[in-house]
């Protein structure tokens, strides 16, 4: 049992190089979504949909806040300022000179709307790559393998637990024996050791799943995967964080509201849509990551179920204590009135 809970400990703690290197990952991840996945896409939307060419090459444009307002010079560039142009204006035959203006310089083209992908991607690409990296390192092993030694040490937890309730104190072997037994059993069998095990069948399938993703490697692990992330959200992530998602859907829903309601004040121009759309993207992330949580929380007949067995008195032991307390209680009565008679 030692060993056992030497080797949970073991994998509770992460090193500095294991944290690092998850968050150069998810950095990595997130630039490679952006330039790969995001920049593509939106161009793509704005030509086909928008009917506008988008100019991000480095040239200026000329740019309007508001009516108001004088022309200001826009220099465009690839992740920080889009300028979105009529595809026909001042466009000139090949070989043709430049139109010039009034002053003599030539003309620039006039952006009817400007956009910073930046600001606009910045809570779409940050969560994704973030979801990515932790993807990728359920596969990988050793100092990359952060994920992988959460969710080993999550099914090595439940193991204890079961051979704690089993064996009592418990020897490593026992632990091993007892995985070997849970990943052989066929459906029957399964049954049976949820009951004997007084636990829920879905948890203990859950658990025979994740088993078969730790002793898999190659791409059948690859392949197992989404079973060791199902098991560690509904008996570790979802239990310990779920109200801290909640708080931060809540937290960006008040960002939205707050960005919509300056930009129906006019405070933000209507032809520069980042703010809104970066207020957007993170309010859509975050409640994506909260309906995740939900699917695989656990339901409510678990949780009762949870409740019951983790309490600090069963409703088996409410019982017997009930009874006990009836037998004392009609004794003391048969005795009472025996005396009486006899007097």
């Amino acid at each position: 049992m030692a060993t056992t809970r030497s080797k949970v400990v073991e994998l509770s703690e992460h090193t500095p190089l294991q944290v690092m290197m998850f968050g150069m990952l998810s950095v990595i991840c997130a630039i490679g979504l952006f330039t790969m996945v995001a920049v593509p896409t939106v161009e793509s939307f704005f030509t086909a949909f928008l009917r506008s060419e988008v100019v991000r090459d480095g040239s200026s444009v000329s740019y309007r806040i508001a009516e108001n307002r004088e022309d200001e010079i826009v220099v465009t560039s690839t992740y920080t300022r889009w300028a979105l142009v009529d595809p026909n204006e001042l466009r000139l035959p090949a070989g043709s000179s430049p139109q010039l203006d009034a002053t003599g310089k030539p003309k620039l083209r006039h952006a009817e709307y400007v956009f910073s992908p930046i600001i606009a991607f910045a809570p779409l690409v940050i969560v994704g790559g973030f979801v990515l990296a932790a993807l990728l390192t359920t596969v990988v092993g050793g100092a990359a393998g952060l994920v992988r030694q959460k969710l080993e040490r999550e099914i090595l937890t439940a193991l204890d637990r079961l051979a704690m309730a089993q064996y009592g104190e418990h020897t490593q072997q026992e632990i091993t024996s007892l995985a070997r037994e849970i990943v052989s059993a066929n459906l029957r069998s399964l049954h049976d050791l949820a009951d004997r095990f007084a636990i829920p069948f879905s948890q203990l399938e859950l658990l025979r799943n994740a088993i078969h993703w730790r002793d898999s490697n190659g791409a059948l692990r690859l392949w197992r995967t989404h079973d060791a992330v199902k098991f560690y959200m509904r008996e570790y992530f979802t239990d310990r964080y779920s109200n801290v998602i909640l708080g931060l859907v809540y937290m960006g829903a008040a960002v939205l509201i707050i960005v919509i309601g300056i930009r129906g004040l006019k405070f933000l121009p209507a032809t520069d849509p980042s703010v809104v759309l970066g207020a957007l993207g993170l309010e859509f992330m975050l409640l994506v990551t909260y309906a995740v949580v939900l699917m695989y929380g656990r339901t409510d007949e678990d949780t009762s179920e949870h409740v019951r067995e983790s309490g600090p008195v069963s409703a088996t032991q409410l019982d017997s204590d009930t009874e006990h307390l009836l037998r004392a209680f009609l004794g003391v009565q048969r005795s009472s009135t025996s005396d009486g008679d006899r007097s």
